[in-house]
């Protein structure tokens, strides 16, 4: 049973600081306001986590895990419709875990390990799993290949998925709503636009509408 409660205190805190860092910002917080939240003592949060950089890497560990059963699918989007489903469930784990990318740069240049881990997670599993969606709808006929520089547009895509909520926030005096994440995927379909084959337009302006009704029911 102690064990079981030992657990418990750790999943808490960890639970509670994405909690406070989502919605204060993690510069905010320190660890002696996470315990306060949850009524434990400072020494109990320390027997978990030694300070709050172990938390912040506890927490992009799990949504490096959440993004990774996203991305390791076997399904690949066929068409517009496909991308606009998939991407929908991606900036939805990214604004579960925000906090992350409100100031990125930061928490990488502080924390060593985090770096190490961000670093090995973009190169290793996000870029090329975008590449792959790409030439897909390349394949598929939904994007036009002869014009398509796969390496550019998938950079492009994942700098405006890796900053979006920065610029964002800054455009609305770093007030954050769920709305965001959908003018974020908007912004990504738009780098889609011009490679789109003309049979597939209409489906291209349907996901588009789907996004609006989205951004309308935030």
């Amino acid at each position: 049973m102690a064990k079981q409660g030992k657990r418990n205190t750790y999943d808490r805190i960890v639970d509670a600081s994405l909690e406070l860092f989502n919605t204060e910002g993690e510069r905010k917080i320190s660890t002696n306001h996470i315990a306060a939240h949850l009524s434990i003592s400072p020494g109990n949060l320390y027997y978990h986590f030694r300070n709050k950089d172990e938390i912040i890497l506890q927490l992009f560990k799990r949504y490096r895990s959440e993004l990774t059963e996203i991305l390791s699918r076997n399904e690949t989007p066929e068409d517009m419709t496909g991308m606009v489903d998939y991407f929908l469930e991606v900036f939805d784990v990214m604004w579960r875990y925000r906090f992350l990318f409100a100031d990125v740069n930061t928490l990488l240049m502080r924390n060593s390990e985090l770096s190490g881990e961000y670093q090995n997670f973009t190169w290793k599993q996000v870029s090329p799993m975008i590449h792959k969606h790409l030439n897909h709808l390349v394949r598929s006929g939904a994007l036009r290949g002869e014009v398509l520089d796969v390496d550019v547009l998938a950079l492009n895509i994942w700098l405006i998925c890796r900053y979006w909520f920065v610029f964002d926030g800054s455009l609305n005096h770093h007030q954050l709503d769920e709305k965001s994440k959908v003018r974020g995927l908007v912004q990504v379909f738009n780098l889609l636009r011009p490679y789109v084959h003309e049979e597939f337009m209409n489906q291209y302006h349907d996901g588009l509408s789907v996004l609006q009704q989205r951004m309308e029911l935030q």
